[in-house]
């Protein structure tokens, strides 16, 4: 077979695993993807050299299968291949995707006889050759910026390589800037900039960066150039907002990065009520300008709409604190959105959003007095049955009966339909890895990390549980690398800075992991991994006092990091008195039972196996 284009997939593998990788290849090209896949008529001699050589130079993804008979075979056509993709991508842009190695049988990254360059990028497990429907969405998301460079001569092709990544469909949504007189609008103008975002994500060939990428160039001195650069699209959607009384005056620019030149700039003077016109109009016209694909049915709609203004401002405010993830701000984007549903009882999207929030303050270990799993699941439940139709609320029940009911069958059918509704979510796709990793199915979970990290990369949530998946998987080297990468994104997040200490104390970086857990802002949490590490480096007195002061201020809001403390320091019996506990109480993190990397040691006690089928674990 002859490729003819360079946006086909090279599978190479060994011959004892020709038929996995046939299925592999199979699912792909059912998926619409050219696949090159040489059922070794070609291997050896010059036949081989010249036609491998050019196929690996000419494709545009090159996916190694890693399995035990790649381990045990130190020679081999397959071996070739590997030195010659590992090889390419010496020529290539740091940024452009090429290697996408898969693992089928559960061998270790960090044990594999392989190139360097395949442990410098994410790993992927595809147990038995079984490929999920998120991997399949994830090479064509790899593949899509590709399509643009197969008659590039090899002259120009460096020159072009950053540029040629970038679809030129592509925008992103920055910030619009508060020039209200007494700059007190910020959640305001941050909320015209997120429900654009929410907008033209709905647009099916418009490839759009979500809040958390856009926003991270906030109050940055950042050039256009950079900043599209960075996020890898062509165009910037930037503006401002001054507000008086009830008027607004709203700006909008929209600027082609590649030479700063303006599509297009309109300013709106309209009364505050008017605010949703001036985003579908706003939107409408970048949908216009790019000349995307809308298609009539689409149904393309502001889910965060209501018919009260004021309820609408509260649910902006309360989503900027609900951002900010910083010491009180749970309690008063609470506020805030009780105030929007007290405006509005049938708005779905504060629902959502209350639940969503009560629940992450809940499984932070926060004060139970800023928010309780009741109030939590009757807004979720509320949220659904309002908005059927709305992917969020179906998203933040999931994520609701996952973590504070572990109602299995029951947030499995709600991220199915959240992902039916809007499968290019992040939040979604991040929840779903949870739910299976919760459920013990490593490879997917991973898979569906990926796809997270993947529509999102400068999300910090969507990367630590990408390297908690690898770490529950064994893939100790990818899960360090990834919990790294998070706590890079974002220093002062206390669940990457947990799972990154436990991580590098579990390879016995003890030095680091005091260092990481140094930074740790949750004080309970900091206490259970210190006392981990004391008794790691053989201070048993010091570790008992640090757990016995973390017993006696936080044994009721967080028995779970108690069991895990008591686990590392191998006293099996008082880690099922607190795991125990924790089921008496509820704790949202008991979800994380097959997750939890400081749990390893008591897995094989039928202990665990008796506290999985109580919390009625699916079999």
């Amino acid at each position: 077979m002859t490729t003819g284009v360079n946006d086909a997939v090279f599978l190479s593998y060994a011959a004892e695993d020709a038929d996995t990788a046939r299925r592999i290849c199979a699912t792909l090209r059912a998926g619409g993807i050219e696949v090159w896949f040489d059922q070794s008529e070609l291997r050896g001699g010059d036949v081989w050299d010249q036609k491998i050589r050019r196929e690996i130079r000419e494709c545009a993804l090159f996916i190694p299968v890693i399995s035990a008979n790649t381990e045990a075979r130190l020679e081999g056509y397959f071996r070739r291949e590997w030195k010659l993709a590992a090889g390419r991508t010496h020529d290539m842009a740091d940024d452009k995707p090429f290697l996408v190695p898969v693992v089928i049988d559960g061998t270790k990254d960090q044990d594999a006889h392989v190139p360097e360059q395949f442990r410098a990028v994410q790993w992927t497990e595809l147990t038995g050759g079984d490929v999920s429907p998120v991997f399949v969405e994830r090479i064509k998301r790899l593949l899509a910026p590709a399509q643009s460079r197969a008659s590039m001569a090899p002259t120009t092709q460096s020159m072009a390589a950053a540029q040629s990544v970038i679809p030129d469909k592509s925008i992103a949504v920055l910030p619009f800037l508060d020039l209200s007189e007494q700059k007190d609008q910020e959640y305001f103008s941050d909320g015209l900039a997120e429900a654009l975002i929410d907008l033209l994500t709905q647009v099916r060939d418009l490839k759009v960066p979500a809040r958390t990428s856009s926003f991270s160039f906030k109050g940055k001195s950042t050039d256009i150039a950079s900043i599209a650069a960075k996020l890898r699209v062509a165009h910037i959607l930037e503006g401002s907002v001054r507000r008086a009384g009830g008027t607004i005056r709203v700006t909008a620019h929209l600027i082609r990065a590649d030479n700063g030149y303006h599509l297009w700039s309109k300013t709106y003077d309209r009364d505050v009520g008017d605010i949703f016109k001036v985003q579908d109009e706003i939107a409408c016209i970048v949908v216009e300008a790019l000349k995307a694909r809308l298609l009539p049915l689409d149904g393309v709609v502001n889910p965060h709409r209501t018919a009260n203004t004021e309820a609408y401002e509260q649910y902006l405010l309360a989503k900027q604190f609900y951002n900010r993830r910083t010491q009180g701000s749970a309690r008063r984007a609470a506020e805030a959105l009780h105030q929007a549903l007290a405006l509005d009882p049938n708005y779905a999207s504060a629902y959502a959003l209350l639940a969503a929030s009560t629940a992450a303050r809940l499984i932070d270990g926060g004060d139970p007095a800023e928010g309780n799993a009741a109030e939590a699941i009757a807004a979720a439940e509320n949220a659904v049955a309002l908005a059927p139709g709305l992917g969020e609320a179906y998203s933040a029940r999931c994520y609701v009966r996952l973590f504070l009911q572990q109602d299995w069958s029951g947030a499995q059918g709600d991220i199915e339909q959240a992902l039916k509704l809007d499968p290019h979510s992040n939040a979604t796709l991040r929840r779903y890895s949870l739910l299976l990793g919760a459920l013990g199915r490593f490879p997917q979970a991973v898979t569906a990390a990926q796809a997270a990290t993947a529509i999102e990369p400068l999300d910090v949530t969507s990367w630590f549980v990408l390297g908690l998946c690898y770490s529950a998987a064994g893939h100790h080297s990818a899960g360090h690398r990834a919990l790294k990468h998070a706590l890079e994104l974002s220093p002062e997040s206390t669940l990457a800075t947990l799972w990154l200490a436990q991580a590098e104390l579990a390879g016995g970086q003890i030095t680091a992991a005091l260092k990481t857990n140094n930074g740790q802002r949750n004080e309970a949490w900091r206490w259970s991994t210190l006392a981990m590490a004391e008794h790691t480096q053989g201070h048993a007195e010091e570790s008992q006092r640090v757990l016995n002061d973390l017993i006696d201020k936080y044994r009721s809001r967080t028995p779970f990091r108690i069991a895990v403390a008591y686990a590392w320091r191998a006293e099996t019996n008082l880690t099922f008195e607190w795991l125990e506990q924790a089921y008496r109480q509820r704790d949202p993190a008991l979800t994380l039972l097959n997750l939890e990397l400081g749990l390893s040691g008591v897995r094989a006690d039928p202990r665990h196996a008796a506290l999985l089928q109580k919390m009625n674990f699916p079999a």
